[in-house]
């Protein structure tokens, strides 16, 4: 997959392609905020072949808040966030072509890089809190992410203007994780028990990017 995610960022700024598309990208994660592209950096359908063939891109988001997993715990709402991450993905297509329109399948990998990332702690010291089931808790915690890594498969119709012009509508759906590092420590407890402070150091955690991704845009092909 890292390969995958290295070519990828070659052919992106190789420009070794046949056409190439700017976009509004939107991310819905699962357990997440509304994820919106930061603009104009969202450019998606860099890629060889016609019918058949790789294509690649990049998309700068925002990101309001994601989940987490492998945490001694299973909590719904947002963990990290906000942060920006840059998401490349590399995929196979597939087009039927339907006249003036054609329908693009697609299918293949992701990396994306969390940039400054950070805990969300309003919902961390919830989560921890009713996880002790205690009464108070404030956490003073850390987190080290690295690359994010996953896999994404959606359908794109394009309908076409002219030769060289299209209009494009896409769906794809992503399931992803970057591992990550949290560590620190939280105080807290009850008014029967008292205040105590406990040490974490979960190195198995990772942050998730899972949900649906829709995309608006256009083509340009040479």
């Amino acid at each position: 997959m890292k390969r995958l995610f290295i070519l990828a960022i070659i052919i992106f700024f190789g420009y070794m392609s046949f056409g190439q598309g700017v976009s509004f990208s939107y991310l819905i994660p699962k357990n997440g905020y509304l994820s919106a592209p930061v603009s104009p950096f969202s450019v998606r359908g860099i890629g060889l072949g016609n019918k058949i063939g790789v294509e690649t891109g990049a998309t700068l988001y925002s990101i309001p808040g994601l989940a987490m997993e492998k945490l001694p715990f299973e909590y719904e709402k947002p963990l990290t966030g906000p942060h920006y991450a840059l998401l490349v993905p590399m995929e196979l297509f597939f087009k039927i072509p339907l006249g003036p329109m054609q329908i693009k399948l697609l299918g293949g990998g992701f990396g994306w890089w969390n940039i400054n990332t950070r805990i969300n702690e309003g919902n961390m010291d919830r989560a921890f809190r009713d996880y002790e089931g205690w009464e108070v808790l404030n956490s003073d915690f850390k987190l080290e992410d690295q690359l994010g890594l996953g896999w994404m498969a959606g359908i794109e119709f394009e309908f076409k203007v002219n030769d060289n012009f299209s209009i494009t509508a896409e769906s794809q759906y992503l399931k992803g994780a970057a591992s990550s590092h949290l560590s620190g420590s939280y105080t807290g407890g009850t008014t029967a028990s008292g205040i105590q402070t406990k040490a974490i150091d979960l190195e198995d955690t990772a942050i998730l990017l899972e949900g649906i991704e829709f995309s608006i845009g256009v083509k340009f092909s040479k």
